[in-house]
């Protein structure tokens, strides 16, 4: 049972992971808060494929996306830097689902199962002492006897904690850019991931016939473009006649493209000064991993099972950490450390090219690699 005063579970940042979390929390009984910074709905950049290993789990939560007409997708289109083509069945398969509408859905649902969900607030600080969390926020403080840190890459927690991540040197450095289009000849089956020099950009169709089209690409290709994104997609990516047709038939949706700068894909531990990191927040959910919204949802559900498992004093803190970052660890290493390996063939126009010949005549290639980036059902 849970302490007057005392929240059982606090949670720093409202996206996927941490909204899943505040209510498999709430679900559970627990006394919940959640902190984010903007005030939803809000879009973000993301890639808004579900991947259907996490269908049920939507479920579970209370979202049913049954209603909104989504086609279910099943075949993945690839294309190098130069245009070569594959096309293959997706493995698993999935749904798209706009982010704004998701985060939107998981907060009511949040809300609804009794967490109380704290907008357009930002927390400050976070302390560890006594056995419990004191944070700061807008002159107020609470008590939690856990935190979630689900509040993305970068954030003032993680200056605090010293845990932010540099990149190396320049060429480590990516932009992330985030549209919706619409483009009555896309395939709403298809998943689509196109190669260009320097990055790579996938789309898929989500509600409202609309399509996300989000892609990555070295910082200093938009450097050479005058910092232009309209630039950087008529210089760079239209080199791919695939991105060319793309760019120059849609009807570009947003009043204006999402742009994350400085964005550097470091590993980051999973527990720091006792808090559970979730999702980015982890450094988990890197490039061409698979599903980085399942990826949210599942170190979620494995958040949820470890600190339940405390706050019922079945196990103690240190147990209930080691078992986070042991769980965290076979969830998502080896599906890390292989997008990794396959990131490096992307965007480098001869590697990339050649990398694309070698895969039609070994198509089968594909299938394994889809294997080892995507997980199960939980």
């Amino acid at each position: 049972m849970h302490q007057k005063n005392i929240y059982d579970s606090a949670i720093i940042g409202g996206g996927v992971a941490g909204l899943a979390l505040a209510v498999l929390m709430a679900q559970a009984g627990r006394k919940v808060i959640l902190f984010e910074k903007e005030n939803y709905p809000f879009n973000k950049v993301c890639g808004e494929y579900i991947s259907n290993e996490s269908i049920n789990f939507l479920r579970r939560l209370g979202l049913d996306l049954t209603g909104y007409d989504l086609p279910p997708m099943n075949q993945l289109l690839l294309s190098s830097v130069s245009g070569i083509a594959i096309k293959r069945n997706l493995s698993i398969g999935g749904v798209g689902f706009s982010r704004s509408r998701l985060d939107y859905l998981l907060c009511e649902q949040a809300l609804a199962c009794g967490a109380e969900v704290r907008t357009k607030t930002k927390v400050k600080t976070v302390e560890f002492e006594n056995d419990v969390f004191k944070l700061s926020f807008d002159g107020e403080q609470i008590t939690a006897r856990t935190v979630g840190g689900a509040y993305g890459k970068n954030s003032n927690i993680d200056a605090q904690l010293g845990r932010i991540v540099r990149a190396r040197r320049d060429q480590d450095l990516f932009i992330a850019v985030k549209h919706h289009i619409s483009l009555p000849s896309y395939n709403r089956t298809h998943v689509e991931l196109h190669n260009f020099d320097g990055g790579y950009c996938g789309l898929s169709s989500i509600e409202d016939n609309r399509v996300n089209m989000s892609y990555i690409t070295k910082a200093e290709n938009l450097r050479k473009c005058e910092n232009k994104i309209a630039e950087l997609e008529r210089r760079v990516l239209a080199k791919n006649p695939f991105l060319k047709r793309i760019i120059n038939e849609a009807k570009f949706e947003l009043e204006k493209p999402l742009v994350i700068s400085h964005l550097h894909f470091g590993l980051k531990t999973a527990v720091d000064a006792h808090m559970l990191m979730l999702g980015d927040a982890a450094g988990n959910i890197a490039p061409l991993s698979g599903n980085g919204i399942s990826m949210a949802l599942r170190s979620a559900s494995i958040a949820a099972r470890v600190s339940g498992a405390f706050l019922d004093r079945r196990t103690s803190r240190n147990a209930m950490e080691r078992s986070f970052e042991s769980e965290y660890k076979k969830a998502f290493t080896a599906r890390i450390r292989y997008a990794r390996m396959v990131h490096k063939t992307f965007g480098k126009p001869f590697l990339n090219d050649l990398s694309f010949c070698f895969l039609k005549i070994f198509p089968f290639m594909i299938d394994l690699t889809q294997a080892q980036i995507h997980g199960t059902e939980f």
